[in-house]
């Protein structure tokens, strides 16, 4: 009788602390878009991106290890191509798109990834998209226009083009990393960490080029330092512990849709910026196409 209850106790407590480590991820998540904004009011984004991807880097290999866990000896070519996307590409397209817009607009139009994903998958894998997906991407762009469109819905002008096409290029960006990754033989911690490492040099040469400099305030270094950590870092191995200890992964899925919700809120008191009734209404709609898209299912990230 005692190994029956056993037995049935476990799933709770592996559920419970997965919803735990969850909550923790997304918790920290929320805070991101902040971070980003009121430290790229003093630095570029490649700055940004270089002390954050240091920082993380520094991270994974010491949470790495502490596992008990080492990098692997090859897969260094993998790294550096994986790298270069992810990473390198897809923070400078983000990075790029919140100094250029406010940090609800980024926010909302870089959510709408999963979309993204499932439009990029079904090229890779030559399928037709689903009736669901077609209704899920109508109502998802809906959104994503009136964010970038402020509210004016029937004009054609973007008060940033360009802060609106790096926002999309990184869902683009992420979602080509995701899709790669389901192929790839390495551990996710040690992968991921092999990314940074290499990242970094190439940040550093990026960096050097842009002739923005190496030095920055401590504002800076501690904003980036925060990203890196809690954007890159530790909120990533929180996530795959949810999903690791969790008895239904869909439950641990949804837990992602109060990221943005809760990153409103956060703007506001912390960047300062008045919420837009466009990003109020765009916003649900974008959570409502993933919503439909997914069945409530979901995939994990801000």
């Amino acid at each position: 009788m005692d190994e029956l209850n056993a037995m049935q106790e476990a799933p709770v407590r592996d559920q419970r602390k997965a919803v735990t480590c969850g909550l923790a991820a997304v918790a920290l998540w929320a805070t991101v878009a902040s971070a980003f904004k009121l430290t790229l009011r003093e630095a570029t984004p490649i700055q940004l991106l270089f002390y954050a991807a240091m920082t993380s880097a520094i991270l994974l290999v010491v949470i790495l290890f502490a596992r008990g866990e080492t990098l692997p000896r090859k897969f260094w070519l993998r790294a550096a191509i994986m790298g270069l996307v992810n990473p390198v590409a897809y923070y400078l397209l983000l990075f790029s798109a919140y100094h250029r817009l406010p940090a609800q607009e980024a926010l909302a139009i870089n959510y709408s990834w999963p979309l993204m994903l499932m439009v990029m998958a079904c090229v890779v894998e030559r399928r037709r998209p689903r009736s669901r997906d077609i209704i899920a991407g109508v109502i998802c762009y809906a959104g994503i226009w009136c964010v970038a469109t402020r509210g004016d819905v029937f004009s054609l002008r973007f008060t940033d083009p360009i802060g609106v096409g790096c926002a999309l290029a990184s869902t683009v960006a992420w979602a080509a990393s995701w899709i790669a990754s389901r192929s790839d033989p390495r551990p996710p911690v040690a992968g991921l960490a092999q990314n940074f490492i290499v990242a970094v040099p190439v940040l550093a040469v990026v960096l050097a080029s842009s002739g923005c400099g190496f030095e920055v305030s401590a504002p800076v270094l501690c904003g980036s330092a925060y990203v890196g950590a809690f954007e890159m870092g530790v909120t990533f191995v929180l996530w795959l512990m949810a999903l690791r200890h969790a008895e239904n992964p869909a439950v641990i899925g949804n837990l992602s849709f109060l990221a943005p919700v809760a990153s409103l809120f956060i703007i506001r008191l912390v960047v300062g910026e008045p919420l837009q009734t466009s990003t109020l209404v765009g916003l649900p709609l974008i959570i409502a196409g993933l919503l439909v898209q997914n069945r409530l299912g979901g995939h994990g990230r801000t």
